[in-house]
């Protein structure tokens, strides 16, 4: 008769908050991904109006053209540090979801090794139980053998 794991709500407990570990880390990753490409956006139209302005600069350009330009280039430095801010940001929850998995990870694997030791006891423990009993068996069919 085997015994079943008594932690057995806890190991499926350990193995949910695993896969939700696993899931936050896939979404945080995502969201990085995604404000990278924000970021290559940001610093690509950033560039363009700098050299935009450089172009016009030696063609030769009004005042008002210059404070346009100038207006322009402060709203994508302000923009790609406040997205360079969320980068440092989605980098420390990136760090921080995984660690998240790595201990549930190791948490649930504590219960896993657990149970493979407690169903390799109740296996020992069977196979005594079975042994004891066939030896039973053979010294009772022993006693009334010819």
């Amino acid at each position: 008769m085997a015994e079943s794991f008594k932690l057995q709500n806890v190991l499926n407990h350990r193995q949910r908050l695993e896969n939700l570990a696993q899931q936050k880390l896939a979404d945080s990753l995502r969201r990085e991904t995604e404000l990278q490409k924000q970021l290559a956006a940001a610093r690509a139209e950033l560039e363009k109006t700098r050299q935009e302005l450089g172009s016009l600069q030696r063609s030769g350009i009004t005042a008002q053209e210059l404070l346009l330009f100038n207006g322009s280039i402060n709203r994508q430095r302000k923009n790609l540090k406040a997205l360079l801010e969320q980068a440092v940001r989605h980098r420390r929850e990136v760090s921080d979801n995984r660690e998240l998995l790595a201990a549930t990870t190791r948490e649930k694997k504590l219960l896993e090794n657990l149970k493979e030791k407690k169903e390799a006891e109740n296996q020992v423990l069977n196979r005594r139980r079975e042994s004891a009993t066939l030896d039973e068996l053979a010294l009772r069919l022993g006693k009334y053998s010819p």
